[in-house]
């Protein structure tokens, strides 16, 4: 488990931020509304698949205003229709006392344990470039397919997911495997932003089926 915070048993809470980034004028980066929340939903789901959960409901905190909910709403559902689930009902609240400068949202998920993820015995890969700002705009076409995830552990493809975060791909191999060293083509300091790249652990016969299924680009990682 990653980030993930595990509540009882069966419970599992997920969360992502995004702070200036949206419509306002002084937003460091600027992108819609709707695509902001996408990628903020992006983030907590994949973190509820690293837990081995499912989404069940969602809590969305609206600091940028009013006028964004409906777009950030949008933004979830797409994130909920590319791996073809129904969206759980949305709860939260909007900062309306006051008109913030730049924009801001937290997402929080909630989810139930239904699949055990592993690390042991597997071949290990990056799905995705690490990608920030502007990038996640411009090269959408080398962000990690969440669809392709999904399917990729519900076949049983992959027995592991973990995505990679603002720290990078080093960060997160070292949660992982402490201790270890890796190689890999891809820059393993960079941030990935939104989870633009996904650590996948894959048992060794399933290796031709995982290239089958990915169409986004993927590097192989050698744990020395």
């Amino acid at each position: 488990m990653r980030n993930a915070i595990k509540i009882d048993d069966t419970t599992v809470v997920t969360i992502d931020n995004s702070g200036c980034i949206g419509e306002k004028e002084l937003d460091f980066v600027h992108a819609s509304n709707e695509l902001t929340a996408y990628y903020t939903a992006r983030v907590a789901i994949l973190e509820q698949w690293c837990a081995g959960a499912v989404p069940t409901n969602i809590i969305l905190s609206n600091l940028t205003g009013n006028q964004a909910w409906a777009d950030y709403e949008k933004g979830i559902q797409i994130a909920f229709d590319e791996i073809d689930l129904a969206m759980p009902a949305i709860n939260g609240s909007s900062e309306s006392n006051f008109d913030s400068l730049q924009s801001g949202i937290s997402l929080m998920i909630i989810g139930k344990l239904q699949f055990e993820m592993t690390k042991e015995n597997l071949h290990w890969f990056v799905v995705g470039k690490p990608l920030v700002g502007q990038e996640v705009i411009h090269e959408s076409q080398h962000i990690a397919k969440l669809g392709e995830i999904n399917k990729l552990f519900r076949l049983k493809i992959a027995n592991q997911i973990w995505p990679v975060g603002s720290k990078g791909i080093l960060a997160e191999l070292e949660g992982i495997f402490p201790g270890h060293k890796f190689e890999c083509s891809l820059d393993l300091h960079k941030s990935s932003g939104p989870a633009t790249s996904v650590i996948v652990g894959v048992q060794k016969e399933n290796i031709n089926e995982f290239k089958k299924q990915v169409t986004t680009c993927y590097e192989q990682i050698v744990i020395c």
